[in-house]
């Protein structure tokens, strides 16, 4: 029996899965060289095993062939046969990037485009400690019919008690099946030759056992117990006609094929046991469909020391599916229109509770508003769960941007990475990527000196990198910190006089917290010389934009010969945020709480001028005031002047300013809406919202107003 399968239906689980395992590739022979153990080489192994069986699965011969020999490598390393040096971890990293040119190729619709001739001669003669080539071994150590006539069955009592009954009735057979050497789809060809038996009978048992089988965990052969009525040259025809089929063993149930004395009760891992139930096909095209997801789609499986809970991850592995990102950004949309209509929903309410006060329905509707508020802000919440992943999926690309960066530069560098299950929303996740790469990036050239200068200096010589995340309130704070040389404060100075950017004597009046803000400027930079690295101060400016578009706020810290530490501040998601309302000239904005440090009400007379500047001191600290009214040109009221004032105190950083407004409405959920481009570069403002009563609001981009003013 042959079934032709449409494979273009899997492509794009294919090409998950395969980020995935070469995301585990990568990772794990990133510390390979520095941690050579037996599991980190079997984890690595059955990472390429999993993705060469799934490309020859889906037809990508070429990317089969190179993982092939990629086994080939890893299992001479498992073996001890061969020890890890710095020639093979770089052959096996080239292999990575050949293979994601590969899945990006396959993704773009352009097959399987990967040229590896020269790599796998690479890999082949790193196979031979002298470094000599030799050819990959594929070859099968025995005669397929030769292993399935040895293939021996262990059988408990009572199993072979009850096939012995069995046999009694109907005629039960055995038949020892091994699969070619170039078979990938081991169970479902399992599968169809059950399907294929089950025409003319009935399958009792396997060896080996059910769980066994689905889950791949044999070579090439395969023992099944089954009644037919037909006859042995019948079967064995039947099942070869599967495809695949290296030989085909047919014999006549009998006690002593059990093996022993009647089975050992102790060989239970290799004993046949009576499966009836194990697999109920509904039909034979609809079963192998359902097979080869199975397989196209594999787990990267446990440990061997883990075998036992095999099982246990089996079922918890089963409680997950795959959902289109655009379907959660489609979820979100709809909850945050709930949302704005449960804000609507409790304004209406509370304005009948006050108009008809005595009305028994008004009770009524409150406790209604107030269950569909709770059940809004829990669905808000499971959705906004769904859509936030671990940081680690961006810190994970790290360590091989800096092995190879540092291998580039002549320097080594130690990385850690902290806090990478630190969740955020994947709107975020998006655009975090390349600031952080940008900063580590100047940390390793710029500030991470070479090895003989830090033996000078008294330190290590490999340099100290650290990423850590972790949640701090309703924000994220990464920070990057090293231990090189730090940033002469005097130096950027005297570039950005030297530049233009600024005057000597505004130089010298700068402290040395806003002279570091410099680095951030477009076209500032520091290095002596231009390089692919960096030299062209345009990283660094990116890297604000990027945080200034996501509504987060940098810092950085310091200290000449003991190095740097930026700190990134960064909202956990740009979708639903709490905002504090004010009007200024009749006009609703929206500041958002995280960048909310108090709120004051001070008198006109409290206001000072310093440098033309207005300011007001709050408990002993000067603090700049911007007035709203001015920023966005609401100047539109007659009214006489004010005696007093709300002001909203912001912190960037560590600066504090005072947003002065006309009044302090309240504090809300709500709703990001982005402004079409239609509408030109808004400075200042970072998007809009739907209030309760429909009018529309302003979300102030507190970065924005402070790049208008000037501050």
């Amino acid at each position: 029996m042959s079934t032709e399968l449409d494979m273009t239906q899997y492509l794009d689980l294919f090409l998950q899965e395969a980020e995935e395992q070469l995301e585990i590739l990568e990772k794990e022979t990133l510390l390979l060289e520095k941690d050579p153990t037996d599991d980190r080489m079997n984890a690595i192994f059955r990472a390429a095993h999993t993705l060469k069986g799934s490309g020859r699965a889906m037809g990508f011969i070429n990317l089969a062939d190179l993982t092939h020999e990629m086994e080939n490598v890893l299992d001479l390393l498992r073996s001890k046969k061969l020890h890890v040096n710095t020639r093979i971890a770089d052959a096996l990293l080239r292999c990575l990037d050949t293979l994601r040119d590969a899945t990006a190729s396959i993704a773009d619709g352009n097959g399987d485009q990967v040229q590896a001739k020269e790599l796998i001669q690479e890999l082949i003669a790193c196979q031979s400690p002298s470094g000599e080539s030799q050819a990959p071994s594929n070859s099968v150590s025995a005669t397929a019919s030769s292993v399935a006539e040895r293939f021996e069955l262990s059988l408990t009592p009572d199993v072979v008690e009850a096939l012995n009954a069995a046999g009694k009735e109907q005629s039960v057979w055995v038949a020892k099946v091994v699969l070619t050497q170039d078979c990938v789809m081991k169970y479902v060809r399992v599968f169809m030759v059950i399907n294929a038996l089950q025409g003319g009978g009935e399958f009792l048992a396997s060896s080996p056992n059910r769980e066994d089988l689905e889950e791949e965990k044999f070579d090439y052969e395969f023992a099944l117990v089954f009644s037919h009525e037909g006859a042995e040259e019948e079967i064995v025809k039947s099942i070869k006609s599967v495809g695949e089929i290296e030989s085909v063993v047919v014999t006549k149930w009998s006690p002593e094929l059990a093996g022993g004395e009647h089975g050992d009760p102790a060989a239970t891992s290799s004993s046949l046991t009576p499966t009836p139930a194990s697999i109920t096909p509904a039909s034979n095209a609809e079963a192998v469909a359902d097979a080869v997801v199975e397989t196209v789609r594999p787990e990267t499986g446990p440990a061997p020391a883990a075998a036992s809970k095999a099982a246990g991850k089996k079922s918890e592995s089963g409680q997950t599916i795959r959902v289109d990102v655009a379907r959660l950004d489609e979820l979100m949309n709809l909850v945050g229109e709930l949302v704005i209509d449960r804000t609507r929903l409790s304004q209406i309410g509370a304005t009948l509770a006050a108009k008809y006060e005595l009305d028994e329905n008004v009770e009524g509707l409150a406790e209604t508003v107030g269950h569909i508020s709770r059940i809004t802000a829990d669905l808000q919440d499971q959705i906004m769960k769904a859509r936030m992943l671990p940081i680690e999926t961006v810190l994970n690309r790290f360590p091989r941007m800096v092995r190879d960066l540092a291998q580039k530069i002549g320097k080594e560098i130690d990385l850690k990475l902290e806090g990478g299950e630190t969740e955020l929303d994947r709107s975020v996740i998006e655009v975090i990527g390349d600031p952080l790469l940008h900063i580590l990036r100047n940390s390793i050239d710029h500030g991470i000196e070479l090895p003989g200068d830090r033996e000078l200096a008294g330190k290590s010589r490999a340099g100290n990198v650290t990423v850590r995340a972790r949640h701090q309130e309703n924000h994220i704070v990464i920070e990057i910190e090293d231990d090189g040389r730090g940033i002469d404060v005097e130096r950027v100075k005297a570039k950005a006089v030297s530049t233009g950017m600024i005057s000597a004597e505004a130089a010298e009046r700068m402290s040395e917290k806003d002279a570091l803000q410099l680095i951030f400027a477009s076209g500032l930079s520091t290095a002596a010389q231009v390089s692919e690295i960096s030299g062209r101060g345009v990283g660094m400016d990116i890297v604000r934009s990027n945080l200034v578009k996501l509504g987060g706020i940098i810092d950085l810290e310091t200290k000449m010969g003991e190095g740097t530490k930026f700190s990134l501040r960064l909202p956990l998601t740009l979708a639903i945020i709490r905002g504090l309302l004010v009007r200024v000239a009749e006009v609703i904005y929206v500041v958002p709480l995280g960048s909310v440090i108090e709120t004051l009400l001070i008198a006109q007379d409290e206001v000072q001028s310093v440098n033309g500047k207005e300011v007001v001191v709050i408990r002993g600290v000067t603090t700049p005031i911007v007035r709203l009214r001015s920023v966005f040109g609401n100047n539109l009221s007659t009214a006489e002047e004010e005696t007093e004032h709300y002001v909203v105190v912001v912190g960037v950083a560590e600066n504090r300013v005072g947003l002065v407004v006309d009044k302090l409405v309240g504090e809300q959920e709500v709703v990001i809406k982005s402004i079409s481009r239609f509408c030109g570069e808004l400075k200042g403002i970072s998007g809009a919202t739907i209030l309760g009563n429909g009018n529309v609001a302003l979300i102030v981009d507190v970065n924005g107003v402070l790049a208008k003013v000037g501050s």
